[in-house]
């Protein structure tokens, strides 16, 4: 389990904004997947956000495993804030 996590980072790091002048935030990016506007990015909807980003089926192997593991779920996080 421990790789394939490590994977979905490793395929989120772009999205992060190292630079001053970088587009966009992670905060914009969260956004973006968050497409239900409840505040929590479940494993369909960030596997749109990538898709849309990387082409249709991109890591598709990895993020079926992570789908079925995840079952459209998402998990709270206690530290985390609300953004709408």
């Amino acid at each position: 389990m421990m790789p394939r996590l490590l994977t979905v980072f490793a395929m989120l790091l772009p999205l992060v904004a190292f630079a001053e002048d970088a587009e966009p935030s992670v905060e914009d990016n969260i956004r973006a997947m968050d497409t239900g506007h409840d505040g929590m990015v479940t494993a369909h909807e960030m596997r749109v956000f990538l898709e849309k980003k990387n082409g249709k089926g991109y890591q598709q192997e990895v993020l079926d495993e992570l789908e079925a593991k995840a079952g459209a779920k998402s998990c709270a996080s206690p530290f985390s804030r609300s953004f709408y």
